[in-house]
């Protein structure tokens, strides 16, 4: 790992929220929830904090990211009784984790503004931080080099392993301009993908330093004699945009890849990915893929 990427990593502060609440009344959500989700904390937030709310949702420079994401659970159900419980995440990147106060506020406030087409109303019944342990209660940021718990030193001779892939939500890669729709080129494509990532999100919310990212952007761990297996398909889901009053395109690759080879020096790569999200449309929960070592 280089001295880049460890400076980014000990600057870059998160907050990963896992949050349950209690549905008070049987009703039907639709089956991919993260616009549900992205919807409500955007009204919920508004009438909590204006400032916050534009941290979050207003528009900021041209391919400046959000500093947040609501990531709703991989359950597709549509149909809930009145008791039942629904965990979602919710994330705050850099600048964005001192909003907890106005956090707070906002998921007291959107206990009444209730969930889906119906409203249906919930109370929040827990909120715990997620950290390389496990969930401790309540809010407390972190940062990357925290979450990421690496050995203190590197192996003493390269080890061939297997490590795979499985994307948990729908992933919105670009590749050539076109979206990946049966797999991803590389384990180099990956790997571009996950700093570029970092990269943007490091710029606007953490710190500015182009040459550290001058640095990053170059960054390719050493990988050799790879294999690759992919079992990836492409899980396609529109959402209906009330700006734009249309149906927008919103699926991406699911399934797993796996990769074999001398892959140590990528895993810091894939684990910051596996916080981030990749791809497109973030903010709503895509993007989320589980590492397995």
């Amino acid at each position: 790992m280089t001295p880049a990427l460890q400076h980014v990593m000990a600057n870059f502060n998160l907050l990963k929220l896992t949050i349950t609440i209690q549905l008070q009344q049987d009703t039907q959500l639709p089956a991919f929830k993260g616009s549900m989700l992205h919807g409500w904390f955007g009204h919920a937030l508004k009438a909590a904090d204006e400032h916050a709310y534009f941290i979050c949702y207003g528009e900021h420079h041209n391919q400046q990211p959000k500093p947040y994401v609501i990531c709703p659970s991989d359950d597709h159900k549509t149909q809930w009784r009145k008791g039942e419980l629904y965990r979602f995440e919710l994330s705050l990147f850099g600048q964005a984790t001192q909003l907890v106060d106005s956090l707070f506020v906002a998921l007291k406030i959107g206990e009444g503004l209730g969930f889906g087409p119906q409203r249906t109303p919930f109370q929040v019944i827990s909120i715990a931080t997620q950290n390389p342990y496990g969930l401790q209660a309540g809010a407390a940021p972190l940062t990357l080099a925290q979450m990421i718990l690496l050995p203190d030193t590197p192996p003493l001779i390269d080890t061939e392993r297997e490590l795979a892939v499985t994307f948990i939500t729908p992933t919105r890669l670009k590749s050539q301009g076109k979206v990946c729709k049966t797999h991803i080129p590389d384990i180099h494509f990956l790997n571009q993908q996950i700093l570029r990532r970092l990269i943007q999100l490091t710029r606007f919310w953490v710190l500015d330093e182009p040459v550290l990212f001058d640095e990053l952007y170059t960054y390719q761990p050493a990988i050799r004699q790879l294999k690759t297996t992919n079992h990836c398909y492409f899980e396609d889901w529109q959402r209906f945009s009330h700006k734009n009053q249309e149906h927008l395109p919103f699926g991406g690759l699911k399934g797993q890849v796996s990769f074999y080879g001398d892959l140590t020096n990528l895993i810091p790569v894939l684990k910051i990915g596996e916080l981030l999200h990749i791809g497109g449309k973030t903010t709503f929960g895509l993007g989320k893929y589980q590492l397995i070592t």
